[in-house]
């Protein structure tokens, strides 16, 4: 459960102070780390943070630990937490921040491989071939796109169903296929995946819509988002029909568009 991890802090980092550039010696720090271990550090602006307003003397460190212990048992990840941390900073601030207010958060987590196929081969006769190596990989299995799953049931021999449960939103509703952990429709849901990404990436303001709804994009976040580690995209190269009329809102070429896209927000 234990592993060491050693820590170098090389004497080419520097320190301003007083207008010197002071070099800090090298040192080595030896840390036992476990599985969902959280590391913070951040700015003096993070405990200044309420100085005169919320408190007589900012918010306390203790406090502040007090508060990301509580938050990390609902928060999952390391950008989440360091998000809460300076959103509430800022709060305290009365949205006018007195002083600088930086967070950096680390956990320790296993690796969490994810497996995406999106759209089917242009040749039928390779489907079999796809779906093998599609399901041989380690991981959660995520298909988007109808076709793609008509012929995934086919394939492991179980039945598509459609959910029922329709949430009230501007993406199609998801279906179930036994033995794969998520099912979607494809071009629309996969661009509202990417449309929050981009947002994810900036402000991050559309992190209460994904992070508790129900539909398909939402239900995709939270597996690349929050859970994956490494992510398999699998796309089929099958022209679909519907997605040439010139009154939808996506052109096509868009899988791999969208793929491609999606693929560097992940990354970033």
């Amino acid at each position: 459960k234990f592993f060491l991890k050693i820590f170098n802090i090389y004497d080419r980092l520097f320190e301003r102070k007083d207008g010197e550039i002071m070099t800090l010696t090298k040192e080595e720090l030896r840390v036992m780390f476990q599985e969902n271990d959280i590391f913070v550090a951040m700015s003096d602006g993070c405990p200044h943070a309420g100085i005169g307003r919320s408190f007589n003397f900012g918010w306390k460190r203790e406090d502040i630990i007090d508060y990301l212990e509580v938050m990390s048992q609902a928060v999952s990840t390391a950008k989440n937490l360091s998000t809460i941390l300076v959103d509430e900073c800022e709060k305290l601030y009365g949205y006018e921040p007195g002083d600088d207010a930086t967070a950096c958060v680390i956990k320790i987590r296993k690796r969490e491989p994810m497996n995406i196929l999106f759209g089917p081969p242009a040749n039928r006769d390779d489907s079999d071939s796809m779906m093998s190596l599609f399901f041989s990989k380690e991981g959660k299995h995520i298909i988007c796109g109808g076709t793609t799953s008509s012929i995934a049931a086919k394939y492991l021999g179980k039945e598509l169903k459609a959910t029922l449960n329709f949430e009230k939103s501007d993406v199609p509703p998801i279906a179930e296929i036994e033995g794969v952990d998520l099912v979607t429709e494809g071009v629309i849901t996969v661009n509202k995946v990417l449309q929050y990404a981009k947002d994810y990436l900036g402000e991050n303001e559309f992190y209460e819509h994904w992070s508790f709804k129900r539909d398909g994009a939402s239900l995709i976040c939270r597996l690349l988002f929050e859970e994956a580690t490494d992510i398999n995209f699998y796309v089929g190269r099958a022209v679909n029909p519907a997605h040439q009329n010139p009154d939808l809102p996506i052109n096509f070429n868009i899988k791999m568009n969208l793929v491609e896209e999606l693929s560097g927000c992940l990354k970033k």
